[in-house]
């Protein structure tokens, strides 16, 4: 086992033991270590991905939360002078770390420009046990649903997504099998509107992203393949020309996957199913591309500086240190990078076009910490620190 292995694997048994919310799935690949040490196996449904940017080892969890190695030598980006309520106090809210059924929630998405998805923990196992809207301008929560867990089920609640007035999730069963499931944003009963095969129990396969479009729920499979179904209920369609991609943003889908299959920077090669227009990343001798979002690409150059370019290669912003958050940067403009000598100490938000910098005051444990959770928007970014959450709404920071 090499030096990077070894620490890899001491930053994912960390993770599990230290983490206030363990993922509801663990990946099949690393299930199968312990599977002779359990009465009954499980399937994974959604998986963890180990990114190395600037030196550090990032373990992507359920949801996306991420637990962060970093190595005890060298030091990463420069703690932020002020903390972030007080750099963006316009953009900074607290609010109460428990939903009103007293467990522990985070917000997944926005509703509509002022109302956020916020997703309810029900048993310490992670699962998701309701979810509710929460409006910003007055801080009340409003149940929508319970999210039900039928007999069978091992993957509970996951890529929660908002359009034509609903919220769509899907669960995972142990017989490989994905649910998805829709209830009107106003309240009601969950229903399952369609069903998709997934792949064996040994590829830890399951839904990578989800989002819904013109009253349609578009969806890809991490071993790929992007796919429609009606809001409503129907058959699954596979998208044209989507057989091995991976939704990023619709209309843009791409590969490879965040899983990195085929090996490759994720999302290296993009193409709009609308227009037909692709897009292919430039990649410099030396240098190396970790992760492209439709615009932006976060890389390191021959000489280890870590840097953020456009995908075609033009406006490269050099950063100093290294950016842990493997989903950066949001809005093409903000990312997030842990800080501190030999260990991490805090978390930084950090905005290319200002230089502002803040500090979210999250503590280091050891060798590893807790980075924060960005909702599929790109928008919200949400953290919990004691009895507290923290929302940042980075459309409020001019």
């Amino acid at each position: 086992m090499t030096e990077v292995e070894e620490m890899l694997r001491r930053t994912l048994g960390q993770a599990a033991g230290q983490a206030p919310r363990l993922p509801a799935l663990l990946p099949q690949r690393l299930e199968r270590v312990h599977r002779r040490r359990r009465q009954r196996a499980r399937i994974a449904l959604a998986a963890v991905a180990v990114m190395l940017v600037g030196g550090g080892a990032t373990a992507v969890l359920r949801g996306g939360d991420t637990i962060t190695a970093v190595p005890a030598t060298g030091r990463d980006t420069e703690a932020p002078a002020g903390k972030v309520e007080e750099v963006w106090p316009e953009a900074v809210r607290k609010v109460s770390a428990r939903s009103p059924d007293g467990v522990p929630w985070r917000p997944q998405t926005f509703v509509d420009d002022r109302t956020l998805l916020m997703e309810a923990q029900g048993d310490p196992s992670g699962s998701t046990d309701a979810v509710y809207a929460y409006d910003l301008d007055s801080g009340t929560p409003r149940k929508i649903a319970d999210v039900p867990a039928p007999e069978g089920t091992v993957g509970f609640g996951n890529g929660f997504a908002v359009g034509g007035g609903h919220v769509v999730w899907w669960t995972g069963t142990k017989d490989s099998v994905a649910h998805l499931w829709t209830v009107p944003v106003g309240g009601g009963t969950p229903k399952i509107v369609a069903d998709q095969r997934l792949a064996t129990a040994d590829d830890g396969s399951g839904i990578d992203r989800l989002a819904v479009v013109n009253d349609k729920i578009v969806f890809s499979l991490s071993i790929g393949g992007v796919f429609t179904v009606p809001l409503g209920g129907g058959t699954v369609e596979p998208v044209q020309g989507g057989t091995g991609m991976h939704l990023l943003a619709w209309p843009w889908i791409g590969t490879p996957g965040r899983g990195g299959e085929p090996h490759g920077t994720p999302y290296a090669r993009i193409q709009n199913v609308e227009t037909g227009e692709t897009r292919t990343a430039v990649t410099r001798p030396g240098e190396e591309l970790r992760l492209c979002g439709v615009t932006i690409c976060l890389g390191r150059t021959a000489e280890g500086t870590t840097f953020f370019r456009h995908r075609d290669g033009s406006s490269q912003k050099n950063v100093p240190g290294a950016v842990h958050e493997p989903y950066q940067p949001v809005q093409d403009r903000f990312y997030v990078s842990v800080y501190g000598a030999g260990r991490p100490e805090g978390v930084g938000l950090y905005d290319l076009d200002t230089g502002k910098s803040g500090d979210l005051r999250i503590p280091g444990q050891g060798s590893t910490i807790r980075l924060p959770f960005m909702d599929s928007t790109g928008r919200m970014l949400s953290y919990t620190l004691r009895d507290d959450l923290y929302l940042i709404d980075l459309s409020e920071i001019s």
